[in-house]
């Protein structure tokens, strides 16, 4: 598995099966409104706890990462890193 933080060198395929290789540069979510990597892993801030704790396992594929490459911006899901 990749290790997840902010500046790593990651690679991922895309839907149609291209590969980009680029930097992690930032991690969000269209579920929760406040997320973060905390080593290695994607934490969202809770209301409840008032602390962040990480995410939950289903609903892991509303995290996207933001990552810098050579063409531009690309958006991939945990799933698809490696």
């Amino acid at each position: 598995m990749v290790k997840l933080e902010i500046g790593e060198i990651v690679s991922f395929i895309n839907d149609v099966g291209d590969k980009f290789t680029g930097e992690l540069s930032e991690v969000s979510s269209d579920f929760y409104d406040d997320v973060k990597l905390e080593d290695g892993v994607v934490t969202y801030w809770s209301k409840k706890t008032k602390k962040y704790v990480p995410v939950k396992e289903k609903n892991k594929e509303s995290i996207f990462f933001e990552i810098k490459t050579a063409l531009g911006v690309e958006f991939a899901t945990e799933s698809e890193l490696f």
